[in-house]
């Protein structure tokens, strides 16, 4: 009797084994073909549509934050107002040009209504399309076929409120035929008195890591905009991969593979920097933000015709 228990015991456990793996072998073929299906929707560099007023460049300008809440601050100056106001800039300057069509996800006050009524009409389908993408990373990431480099930046993790409206911005972005996406921030630094200026100072560019679907488009227009940047401003670290760093983990860039066109996130400054306390050297500098970014994307943009 007592054999007969441990045999079956045994038998039920080797089966428990059995069924586990098949249902992984299987969940894992269908992910994996979910991720493929993902990297092969990639439009190769060399296949760029030359923009036109007839097919303009579309692209999504996000500035950092909630409108009421979140970012940096020092002083009474706000990185999610500054923000706005760069993005507006540029908006200002490429609409001038019908090669461009322009989206600003949100102002001051509010999310632009399109983006606010996605969030919550579409919240479950968000959520949805995260955990898919996620879990056929994840896959990946545990069977050896990708490896996970750590970032070069440190980031504070993101409230689920916040994450919904990450992540849904890239699920709008997917769905909406937008060849950009922009995200748009002011640095701060960690220091034992807040009240007063820390260290560090110049601007960072953040790109996807390589093993992202987006990842070599994104690193092409990134350095346009990075070269015309650093004409007028500083990168905080130049002798380190020209400030440009790579990073897999930042939802805005497309974590887990949940964006299918390049992305680039810029902190174009410390939010304590002198240049951005008073309201006169604030202006001209965000104009001067604006313009060195207009002046990338259009530097992309003439390298591509050249190229076609």
């Amino acid at each position: 009797m007592i054999n007969f228990r441990k045999t079956s015991i045994r038998k039920y456990f080797l089966y428990l084994l059995i069924t586990g793996v098949v249902i992984f072998l299987f969940y894992f073929v269908i992910h994996k073909n979910v991720f493929k299906r993902q990297a092969e929707s990639v439009i190769p560099e060399q296949a760029v549509v030359v923009p036109t007023a007839a097919n303009p460049l579309t692209i999504l300008l996000v500035p950092g934050h909630d409108p009421d809440t979140g970012g940096a601050s020092f002083k009474g100056v706000y990185e999610r107002d500054l923000a706005v106001d760069v993005a507006n800039n540029i908006a200002i300057l490429l609409e001038r040009d019908l090669r461009y069509k322009i989206i600003v996800a949100r102002d001051k006050q509010a999310w632009s209504p399109v983006f606010a009524d996605y969030f919550v009409n579409d919240k479950q389908a968000i959520l949805d399309f995260k955990n898919e993408h996620q879990t056929a990373y994840d896959l990946l990431v545990a069977s050896g076929e990708e490896i996970v480099v750590p970032d070069m930046g440190e980031h504070t993790l993101v409230n689920p409120r916040v994450a919904v409206e990450l992540y849904g911005t890239n699920k709008w972005a997917n769905e909406n035929d937008v060849d950009l996406i922009i995200h748009l921030h002011f640095n701060n630094s960690t220091r034992r008195n807040t009240k007063l200026p820390g260290p560090r100072h110049g601007f960072v560019m953040y790109i996807p890591q390589k093993q992202n679907v987006n990842a070599a488009s994104s690193r092409v227009i990134a350095q346009y905009i990075y070269n015309e940047l650093k004409k007028k401003f500083s990168p905080e670290a130049p002798g380190y991969y020209n400030s440009l760093f790579e990073d897999h983990s930042l939802i805005a860039l497309g974590a887990f593979n949940t964006l299918d066109k390049p992305a680039v996130l810029i902190e174009y400054e410390y939010i304590y920097d002198k240049v951005l306390q008073d309201k006169t050297s604030r202006d001209n500098a965000l104009e001067q933000m604006a313009e060195q970014t207009v002046a990338g994307i259009k530097d992309y943009v003439d390298s591509i015709s050249l190229e076609n």
